[in-house]
């Protein structure tokens, strides 16, 4: 049998890990966050000091990088979600200074394909998969899709929520963070190498309207259904 896989896509500040972790809890699947792999590999760069304008550094960098993710759902210490070359990756893995380089790095093909194959193999007994471009890259042949959205208002403020829990906020700037958001946006949908958007056979729910109770009752019944199909 194919292994379950549930992919969740959308911007930041969707509500993608907070649904990841209430499917993945409920189905008994690993939670499998691809953006911890690129910001991984940011944290990897910013050690060795490499600036955001090296390509080639940052290629080789993301090939050579060690990153571990925790995959476990009920773990929800965010400093502690990702391992880099032996060592935690701790509060610079969500650290705001270090945008430009995750950017940067994101938007580079030979980057992106070189954190692929541990990606999948992380799924190779199912999963829950959340990011940018799993159900139209990663896991393109997912039995069911999602794309989470909401209002870019909405996700500033669900991303200074976030800072400040994992102690990167501060008194987080709203209009500053506003910016932040949107114009990540607008890279992460702008870039040749796979592209933020919505999968062709994805099912897209406005988190900015539905509460969270209600967007994982929608995604069960989805899964409910795309599986009775399947037999």
């Amino acid at each position: 049998m194919t292994p379950p896989v549930i992919t969740i896509d959308g911007p930041a500040g969707s509500g993608k890990t907070t649904l990841g972790r209430r499917l993945a809890t409920s189905l008994g699947l690993p939670l499998v966050d691809t953006g911890l792999f690129y910001r991984g590999v940011m944290v990897a760069a910013a050690r060795a000091g490499i600036d955001p304008n090296d390509r080639d550094a940052l290629i080789d960098c993301a090939r050579r990088a060690s990153v571990v993710i925790d995959t476990d759902p009920t773990h929800e210490d965010a400093d502690r979600a990702a391992n880099v070359n032996g060592t935690e990756a701790g509060p610079a893995l969500r650290d705001p200074a270090n945008a430009p380089l995750l950017a940067a790095m994101s938007s580079i093909p030979e980057v992106r394909a070189a954190l692929l194959d541990a990606q999948r193999r992380l799924a190779g007994a199912g999963a829950i998969a959340v990011g940018r471009d799993c159900g139209t890259v990663v896991f393109p042949g997912a039995q069911l899709k999602l794309y989470l959205d909401a209002s870019e208002a909405v996700r500033a403020q669900r991303r200074a929520s976030q800072l400040r829990g994992t102690g990167n906020g501060g008194d987080a700037d709203g209009a500053l963070l506003h910016g932040e958001v949107g114009a990540r946006d607008r890279i992460d949908a702008s870039r040749s190498a796979a592209p933020m958007r919505p999968a062709a056979d994805a099912h897209v729910l406005d988190t900015g309207v539905l509460g969270i109770d209600a967007v994982v009752q929608a995604a069960l019944e989805l899964w409910a259904a795309a599986a009775a199909a399947r037999r």
